[in-house]
């Protein structure tokens, strides 16, 4: 890999920390050419090389990783993700609130708060949902640019869920997310953890999963708290969140393929309670979950 300056902290230092084959969609789908993952020596944010080219304006796209590019057949994979999310955060802190999801997809986060909102806003480059997304209540922009030309400085609260790591620049994307934000504007957003149980557990097979074409960005929590603070924000919490039992990890270790959840009977809801909160306390969840302020 050619010398590059580390997009956070301007370092020159990294090292290899994967090479080879890596996800290409959806489980089973992998790339045909080996990819690298290389870490900045000095502030520890990971990247993929080299980018390869995605276009998410396309239907294509959402084929090869989502198996559709109909807008409900989105709704129906990501719909039960919302609940824990809206928990995590708490619906108060949406209550008469402007609030714009930056990559909002389908909307299926938008729908869950709509209720509450006293407006709802998407930016999602794939334009085959904005039908959809309008029909249902919401304003949606393809892009930053033009929600930035009408909202700088008068959102309440910018949500953003799975996006920073597909995104060509993360530290723009936080900038452009501070930009949006009116003072005292809070913003709630999620990425893969990169310290994920799983990812210290000698697994190939997970870091071959976990690792994808569509992923260009791969943070822990120091990486991406440093990625906040270079974009302004305050009052940053870090936390963690975790979305799989106990069971969906020792099948990991001995299928070497994910499961999903409930995939060993017997298991008592208890014990996955207390294995999602060790997970979660202990910084080893799948998610990374942070919250900011804009002074």
């Amino acid at each position: 890999m050619e010398d590059y300056n580390c997009i956070n902290c301007n370092s020159v230092s990294h090292e290899s920390i994967y090479k080879g084959k890596i996800r290409s969609g959806t489980f089973g789908k992998m790339s045909n050419e080996d990819y690298e993952v290389m870490a900045c020596g000095k502030c520890s944010l990971c990247r993929l090389y080299p980018f390869p080219e995605i276009n998410y304006e396309t239907a294509e796209y959402r084929f090869d990783f989502n198996g559709s590019s109909d807008a409900f057949d989105y709704l129906e994979m990501h719909d039960h993700e919302q609940n824990p999310r809206i928990s995590k955060i708490g619906i108060e802190n949406f209550r008469n609130k402007i609030v714009l999801d930056y990559g909002c997809g389908g909307g299926s986060f938008l729908d869950a708060i709509k209720g509450v909102s006293q407006k709802t806003i998407g930016v999602e480059p794939f334009t085959g949902f904005h039908e959809s997304l309008v029909s249902r209540g919401h304003e949606v922009f393809p892009n930053i640019e033009e929600a930035l030309l009408k909202y700088h400085g008068e959102i309440d609260v910018v949500i953003s869920f799975g996006v920073i790591e597909h995104t060509l620049d993360p530290l723009a994307y936080l900038k452009n997310s501070f930009d949006l934000l009116k003072k005292q504007g809070s913003v709630y957003l999620e990425t893969d953890n990169l310290n994920d149980f799983l990812m210290t557990s000698d697994l190939p097979e997970f870091k071959m999963f976990f690792y994808r074409t569509v992923h260009y960005w791969y943070f822990d929590s120091h990486s991406l708290l440093n990625t906040f603070e270079l974009a302004g924000f305050s009052q940053i919490i870090p936390g963690f969140r975790h979305c799989y039992d106990l069971s969906n990890a020792m099948l990991w270790m001995r299928d070497r393929r994910p499961s999903g959840i409930g995939g060993i009977a017997g298991i008592h809801s208890s014990c996955n309670q207390s294995w999602i909160s060790f997970l979660q306390e202990s910084g080893q969840s799948d998610l990374l979950f942070f919250s900011a302020l804009k002074d």
